[in-house]
């Protein structure tokens, strides 16, 4: 029977209605990218749609093991889109680390923004139209690992703040959904203006507790193979680092290029899933801004 895969970065197509010019605090990449040394608190929205072009050296095994260390090279859709009534937003970025967001500003002023978000989602799930077979050849079990679903649902706080071209900001979130556990992150970046490109660098690390990285990375006696033995991971501090910079090409039109660093700890490289300890990911994007 057919699946159908529902990715949560693809809801905003159906909740998104565009408003005024980009007045939103969010992802702090995105903060960066606007070029704002300071907090916005205006009403209104923004959508941005284009290509992206993606080259990536990804940490999981793949179905094929000749192509676990594979780099990969995808040309898709790109969309980023944001929109705030009063102290409620709504965010989905292309170019974040933490999915789709819906929340409520708690806090702010020139220098910090404190928001409650109601619901963080990312990952992917599949819906079934009915019950699939469980899996009984190897083949079976390997490909029922390696497209099992990782939707999380979570609630949590953000707080950002603000120094100049600077910008720090703290995350942390629980899942709801289905209780995977808690995810969090710490990042500061800068960025600079050099002629009409804008320039930005991110540095931080995020939190995996044992339960969500046991989500991601763990492999259940039940769902064990002879590739995929069993495993259960321990929570896991990663290192990441991205430096990125955009360019007004005309009227509308922005070009964005990006370049993300990952490092693993042994928690996650320990898992049979897991075919690297670091992921590069360098992606190229033209954007029409609405």
């Amino acid at each position: 029977m057919k699946t159908t895969a529902l990715y949560a970065r693809a809801l905003l197509l159906a909740l998104f209605c565009t408003g005024g010019s980009c007045a939103l605090a969010g992802e702090i990449g995105d903060e960066l990218r606007a070029a704002d040394s300071g907090n916005a608190s205006k009403n209104g929205g923004f959508l941005e749609v284009g290509a992206a072009m993606t080259v990536q050296q990804s940490i999981y095994r793949r179905a094929d093991p000749t192509e676990d260390n594979d780099i990969s090279l995808n040309v898709g859709l790109s969309i980023s889109a944001g929109y705030r009534y009063e102290r409620l937003f709504f965010e989905a970025s292309e170019s974040g680390f933490n999915g789709l967001n819906f929340g409520v500003v708690l806090l702010e002023n020139d220098r910090w923004r404190a928001d409650l978000l109601l619901a963080n989602i990312s990952g992917h799930i599949s819906i079934e139209s009915e019950e699939p077979p469980i899996p009984s050849t190897e083949d079976e079990r390997n490909d029922a690992i390696l497209s099992r679903d990782s939707l999380f649902v979570a609630a949590g706080a953000r707080l950002t703040g603000y120094f100049g071209d600077n910008l720090v900001q703290l995350h942390v979130v629980s899942d709801w959904h289905d209780d995977n556990g808690v995810s969090g992150s710490a990042r500061v970046g800068r960025q600079w203006q050099v002629g009409n490109w804008n320039v930005q660098a991110i540095g931080g690390a995020r939190y995996y507790s044992q339960q969500f990285n046991n989500y991601l990375y763990g492999v259940s006696a039940e769902e064990q193979s002879q590739r995929f033995t069993q495993y259960v991971a321990g929570n896991a501090w990663i290192p990441e680092f991205e430096v990125g910079a955009s360019l007004p090409l005309k009227k509308n039109w922005v070009y964005s290029s990006r370049l993300r660093y990952r490092h693993y700890p042994n928690s996650v490289t320990n898992s049979p899933l897991i075919a690297n300890d670091a992921d590069v990911i360098l992606t190229s994007a033209i954007h029409y801004v609405f």
